[in-house]
């Protein structure tokens, strides 16, 4: 069998690759097995969703100051990252080192470097293997095979057939097992079911439902003597406790994309106790771990297993990030060289608010957001010069809040950090209410997977309740006319809309933008660009919520 590039780098690492699975099973008997008499102690080191967050953050997600700084405020960033990471393998020569996805996207050192900077920045913090995140294919398939074949680590994931799209055919196998110490460890990659719709994986990349694949991978390492089995699962909070209910012989799924922290500490953050032991098929426990977003935590399960890969034991935490962790100097260094390439980017001033526009995760998925009622005010003066009568985006578009005060166009970037481009179409007033059901369907939980496609709306005015069935939550929509009065969104008249060009490729699985909409007019310009605009023409600006999204339903 021929390895990829990567793999080959990855088996010169200290903690080396045995085999990247993709045609021979017969490899795996040369597996070395853990040869003391004693349980198999291990720990998973773990982080998910850093998003490109390389440089520490303030609470907004903002660029940590010096002022900041000396306050100790400041969370996140690689260098912590990097602290943490010695530390918890000082002397620990079974201690492994995991990502479940999405290092790509969400900072502006992503949207001016993409891969190169995320390639030095995971390579210097030692990763042993990852799972590719929805976001790792937003630039499309190049640029993810480009950052794969330059990472000293495997890619992994079992549910995506990558092998009829040139740039990435043999570059992610199902699963790798690795060297802990002489006991072979399989690792499994789950990649995000609903890739294709929340990303741009391109035509030839197909995702499928983890269920069987996963399986299948279970069974495949078991039979080649292997029976330690990690799953790195993009999949979601909710999909990773039902796989773990389901899948025999998974020990601990590392999981990702939902944002959420499982933690014994932080209870106002937590959503569950650190791990989360779900009972599987045949009364085996499965552990599954997840720590938020950002880097703002790091993950450090410890496990025991008998000779027969039995867990017997397990303990452990999510360690916050914060001023308490020192910053690695050679990390710190790595980080300030792209910061100081970004500075003429980050200091241009943009215009200045009067509001603080915070954002949790939450604001803009279930309801009106401040920032949100922001972004789609700029898409509309920015789109009137179309005819526009109406601008929608997705919530999960804005990934960082905006502080009162000065804002520069490195905290517009990091806002919408995406690249998404303007465009205007016209569309049938029953399809546009479509679209609003559609985006409204999850928001019954909107911390759940999938709820960034919740609208957010200008010039249009909408009431929902989330706990109505499909089909019948949106209870009213009106569109505002030139006299400023609204009127109800008639099913059988065309409206000319604004929404991003990612909406109109049928993102967040907007089929009625992607299939339904003609005489689209595409305007070029970016988010960032747009907002920038926008704050520059009515600064000082203060943003209040307006009522235009209701959500309705007990207790609202």
């Amino acid at each position: 069998m021929t390895l990829t590039p990567a793999a080959h780098r990855a088996s010169r690492r200290m903690f080396p690759v045995l085999t990247l699975v993709v045609l021979s099973l017969s490899l795996f008997s040369r597996a070395p097995l853990w040869a003391g008499d004693t349980d198999f102690p291990l720990t998973i080191l773990h982080t998910n969703d850093v998003h490109a967050h390389i440089q520490s953050f303030d609470a907004y997600g903002q660029e940590c100051t010096a002022e900041k700084k000396a306050a100790g405020t400041c969370q996140g960033g690689a260098a912590r990252l990097a602290t943490a990471v010695a530390a918890g393998r000082a002397g620990n020569e079974n201690a492994l080192f995991l990502d479940a996805g999405d290092w790509f996207q969400g900072s502006l050192a992503y949207s001016r470097f993409k891969d190169e900077v995320i390639r030095e920045v995971v390579n210097l913090l030692g990763y042993q293997a990852m799972a590719p995140g929805n976001h790792e294919f937003d630039d499309g398939a190049a640029v993810l095979g480009r950052f794969i074949n330059g990472v000293d680590f495997p890619v992994v994931a079992c549910n995506m057939d990558a092998t009829a799209e040139p740039e990435l055919a043999g570059l992610i196998a199902p699963y790798a097992v690795l060297d802990v110490n002489g006991r072979a460890v399989g690792v499994v990659g789950v990649a995000n079911e609903d890739t294709a719709m929340l990303s741009n994986p391109g035509p030839n990349v197909r995702f499928s439902a983890a269920d069987a694949p996963l399986r299948r991978a279970v069974e495949e390492l078991s039979r080649s003597g292997v029976n330690i089995v990690v799953a790195l699962s993009h999949a979601g909070f909710e999909r990773d406790k039902a796989l773990a209910a389901t899948i025999p012989g998974l020990d601990v799924i590392v999981g990702g994309h939902s944002h959420l922290l499982l933690s014994n500490t932080d209870a106002k953050n937590a959503v569950g106790p650190y791990p989360l032991r779900i009972s599987g098929p045949g009364g085996d426990t499965a552990c599954v771990v997840t720590v938020g977003c950002w880097g703002k935590y790091l993950g450090r399960l410890t496990l025991r297993f008998d000779a027969k890969g039995r867990m017997v034991e397990a303990s452990g935490d999510a360690q916050p990030m914060d001023a308490s962790v020192a910053e690695a100097p050679e990390m710190a260094a790595l980080v300030a060289s792209y910061e100081e390439r970004l500075g003429p980017f980050r200091a241009v001033a943009a215009g200045r608010l009067e509001t603080d526009l915070g954002l949790s995760r939450a604001d803009c998925r279930g309801g009106e957001c401040l920032i949100g009622d922001l972004a789609a005010d700029a898409m509309l003066d920015a789109a009137s010069r179309y005819g526009t009568q109406a601008a929608i985006l997705n919530g999960g578009s804005i990934r960082a809040g905006l502080a009162a005060g000065e804002v520069t166009m490195g905290d517009l970037l990091t806002a919408f950090p995406f690249g998404n481009t303007l465009a205007v179409c016209e569309i049938m007033g029953a399809d546009l209410l479509a679209a609003l059901e559609h985006g409204v369907s999850l928001a019954s939980d909107p911390q759940a997977s999938g709820t960034g496609r919740f609208p957010q709306v200008a010039g249009l005015r909408f009431a929902f309740d989330p706990a109505r069935e499909a089909g019948t939550r949106v209870l009213s929509a009106e569109m505002r006319g030139e006299d400023g009065k609204f009127t109800p969104v008639d099913p059988a008249s065309t409206y000319r809309v604004a929404i991003s060009d990612y909406l109109l490729r049928g993102g967040d699985g907007y089929g009625a933008f992607k299939d339904r909409t003609k005489n689209v007019q595409f305007d070029g310009r970016t988010m960032d660009e747009i907002v920038a605009g926008y704050l520059g023409t009515h600064s000082p600006l203060t943003v209040a919520l307006d009522g235009r999204i209701e959500r309705k339903g007990p207790g609202e």
